[in-house]
């Protein structure tokens, strides 16, 4: 049963408070820690030195120097996340070559190279935590927003692997798969307590605790609250008597609750998150109506996981996970007289195994097995008051997948990587996934990568199995999977000064894509196959850092993705993307400011288009004020910028809607 929203925020306020003074009775009474040893300042190195100790896991399930990595890598760091004052991880995926983001004001989605079709989801994304996948088993969602599993203040670095990776990760693993690695207590040494205030009445607190002890156990434990009133909107689309002349007041709120457990101690780890969020929608979705405040969502993930990881000197390692899960989705649509609500459940359990082994001098092994049963999915819509069950549909399937990938050292600047994936599936059967490439560094400043790969994406439940005459839905079980066949030519070269340069040139060919049609047989929305696109595109990057001064990084995206049936470009898609990062400390002082703006051309919706747009961000971060205070402010949408994004017309008869301009966020942090 569902917690009211008073009483989950009363509830939430509650167990923060009592989080935050037991962690400051904890460190009260605990001695002194001994002094530790010095870390790597990663800030007095140049370019070449910070790529020789950027270490990646997700690339090859195991740690490698990102240049290594058989992809186009991006890494973002501790510093980046608090000098730049990203909020959400979309903050942080949005200054990415080839990336950009939507939202539709109740969720933000990933496009990747010129691909993002609205309201999808995120599920051609998979989105790990500590290497623990994240996507829910009824929408196969990866939350982005304010709604992702942990604080981003909790974040030691987000890893961003390009291209298709199904040959070790399975579906989902479409455009990229990113893997958000989480501080260990170690690097809080004691407790933090932050508190924010933000643009539209928005406040929040976070209350963390980490040490390692004696007994070289480490933990983190960390509890997260936030409330916002949101803005009051003005849509032209409802000006009428009718519908409060387009005006949406109070109707914008979201309110989130977040905690999380970390602990490891020699080879065994151990995590657990929970997430609740409520958001309020000011516009109507499924016709429901305008400016109601009924109209809310409300979605909830838990996850948990016990691991054992070990390395064997440079010969090899072994590693396995055992790990389970809870996603659960509230919608609540006002009509009239009543509401009408969509719930959906899902629940999990799975074993992961991976290892490695070294063969010789010129070979590196690694192989391993993945199972999941999804023994709970419930998906339902009903009227509560009087009660009246449109739909209830409840499924359960198992699946599982084996995968092997070869690293063959052919010559001393020339390296081959080849992997295959089997996966299993109830409905549909196996899928398989290869991907190989060729890595040549010819100089320890130059690199060269041709990759090439397939990688599917199996129908989610609610593609699947979901209808309701409420909204005009039925099933499609007939659904296959979606899959991506690219090509990629990757140069990556050191130019002094502490300057980078890199190119990529890519070619993906998608079939089989899902799409949400209308049957002129009975007029219902149903999801089908029919949709095969093609992408081309080149990304442009620079990067400077001399371990000094000003830091930062341009990079420029030209893309096209087509409709191969009709010719035409895909609707969300922009044919040009640039991105602008720079931050420097400020007359040599320890504060730092940094800007960040991104510029998306023109992306076509179902009727019309949504104008470019340039959006540009600026922060001040000033670090151990006082000996104990991180303190930061930061402007989004510096210059007003009037924009909208494309959204699923399906969902809410229009198919643009407008974004928030000008913002702000102020920040604390006490450290003790």
């Amino acid at each position: 049963m569902t917690m009211p929203p008073r009483q989950w925020r009363s509830a939430s306020a509650f167990l923060i408070g009592s989080v935050l003074i037991s962690a400051s009775l904890a460190v009260a009474q605990q001695p002194t820690p001994p002094p530790q040893k010095a870390a790597v300042d990663s800030s007095t190195m140049d370019l070449e030195q910070l790529m020789k100790i950027e270490i990646v896991v997700a690339g090859s399930k195991r740690a490698q120097q990102s240049r290594d990595v058989a992809s186009f890598v991006s890494v973002i760091s501790a510093a980046e996340i608090r000098e730049h004052g990203y909020r959400t991880l979309a903050d942080m995926l949005r200054t990415l070559p080839g990336f950009y983001v939507s939202n539709d004001r109740n969720y933000s989605y990933i496009g990747v190279r010129g691909f993002s079709r609205p309201g999808d989801f995120n599920s051609r994304i998979l989105l790990l935590l500590n290497g623990l996948r994240t996507n829910e088993s009824v929408y196969d969602l990866a939350y982005i927003g304010e709604e992702f599993s942990v604080d981003v203040d909790l974040i030691e670095r987000v890893e961003v692997i390009r291209g298709p990776s199904s040959a070790l990760y399975g579906s989902n693993a479409f455009f990229a798969v990113i893997n958000v690695v989480t501080r260990p207590g170690s690097s809080l040494a004691g407790t933090e307590v932050s508190t924010s205030a933000a643009s539209f009445g928005t406040y929040s607190g976070r209350a963390s605790y980490g040490h390692t002890f004696v007994n070289d156990l480490d933990l983190l434990v960390s509890a997260t609250y936030s409330d916002g009133k949101g803005r009051n909107l003005y849509y032209p689309e409802y000006d009428t008597p009718l519908t409060s002349n387009g005006l949406a007041n109070g109707a914008d709120h979201e309110g989130f609750h977040k905690l999380l457990v970390t602990a490891s101690k020699g080879d065994f780890s151990f995590q657990a998150n929970s997430v609740s969020r409520e958001k309020g929608l000011p516009i109507p979705l499924f016709a429901s109506l305008f400016n109601d405040k009924r109209t809310r969502t409300t979605d909830e993930l838990r996850l948990a996981s016990l691991s054992f990881n070990r390395t064997f000197s440079d010969s090899g390692s072994f590693s396995t996970r055992l790990h389970a899960g809870r996603y659960s989705y509230e919608g609540e649509y006002a009509y009239q007289p009543g509401t009408n609500k969509d719930l959906a459940i899902g629940e999990w359990w799975g074993l992961d195994v991976d290892a490695a082994h070294r063969i010789g001098s010129r070979q590196f092994l690694t192989f391993g097995a993945e199972y999941r049963d999804n023994f709970k999915q419930i998906q339902t819509n009903f009227d509560p008051e009087p009660y009246l069950l449109y739909s209830y549909v409840r499924n359960k399937f198992t699946r599982w997948g084996v995968f092997a990938q070869d690293e063959i050292k052919l010559a001393e600047p020339l390296v081959l990587y080849a992997g295959v994936r089997v996966d299993q599936y109830k409905g549909f059967g196996s899928a398989i996934s290869p991907r190989v490439a060729l890595i040549y560094t010819p100089s320890p400043k130059t690199t060269f990568k041709l990759l090439a790969g397939r990688a599917f994406r199996a129908p989610n439940m609610f593609e699947l199995y979901y209808e309701t005459a409420a909204i005009q839905y039925k099933a499609n079980p007939l659904l296959k999977p979606e899959h991506i066949e690219s090509f990629e030519l990757i140069a990556q070269r050191f130019i002094g000064g502490g300057a980078q340069i890199s190119a990529s040139a890519f070619t993906n060919r998608l079939t089989g894509l899902t799409d949400q049609r209308l049957d002129p047989a009975d007029s219902l929305l149903v999801f089908q196959n029919v949709g095969e696109a093609h992408s081309r595109g080149l990304e442009l990057g620079l990067g400077v850092n001399r371990g000094h001064g000003l830091t930062g990084q341009l990079s420029y995206s030209l893309q096209r993705t087509v409709d191969r049936a009709t010719g035409t470009t895909l609707t969300n898609s922009p044919g040009q993307v640039v991105q602008l990062q720079l931050r420097s400390p400020i007359l040599g002082s320890r504060v730092v400011a940094a800007l960040d703006a991104q510029h998306v051309s023109e992306r076509l919706t179902l009727v019309g288009s949504a104008g470019s747009h340039t959006l540009t961000n600026f922060s001040l971060f000033a670090p151990k004020t006082f000996g104990r205070f991180d303190l930061s402010a930061t402007v989004y949408n510096l210059f007003a910028a009037r924009y909208g994004d494309p959204v699923s017309a399906t969902r809410y008869g229009q198919d643009i809607i407008q974004q928030d301009g000008r913002s702000f966020r102020v920040r604390t942090t006490l450290h003790y």
